[in-house]
């Protein structure tokens, strides 16, 4: 990954949740968490990876209105971000906290088999 990619993947981390929170008004969106993006290299497609409060049922909805949403968001990415193109962005729902909670789990009860 250049240096350009990592400095556009952290622009859009920065921007795009104050997007979602302040001018996507759907209420059928829940409580989203960008937690990654991941851009080409040729900086014209990014994939930004979110979880949301609520499972993977509500990760797949919330994924559904985010797309649905993602040439607003873009159009409002490129009003901040001063680029020749703005990325074309698309959003993946990653249950990164749901993974983490049952690895915790598992530690949980390994130490307290052992103990």
């Amino acid at each position: 990954m250049t240096l350009r990619q990592k400095r556009v993947n952290s622009y859009i981390m920065k921007i795009v949740p104050e997007i979602i929170e302040k001018e996507v008004n759907d209420p059928r969106l829940g409580l989203v968490t960008i937690t990654s993006v991941d851009s080409s290299s040729d900086l014209k497609h990014a994939t930004v990876y979110f979880t949301v409060h609520g499972g993977e049922k509500s990760g797949k909805s919330n994924s559904d209105v985010l797309n649905h949403a993602s040439g607003f968001i873009q159009h409002e990415l490129a009003r901040r971000i001063k680029m020749k193109n703005t990325p074309k962005l698309t959003f993946k729902f990653s249950p990164v906290t749901e993974k983490i909670q049952k690895i915790e789990e598992l530690l949980k009860n390994e130490r307290e088999e052992t103990n």
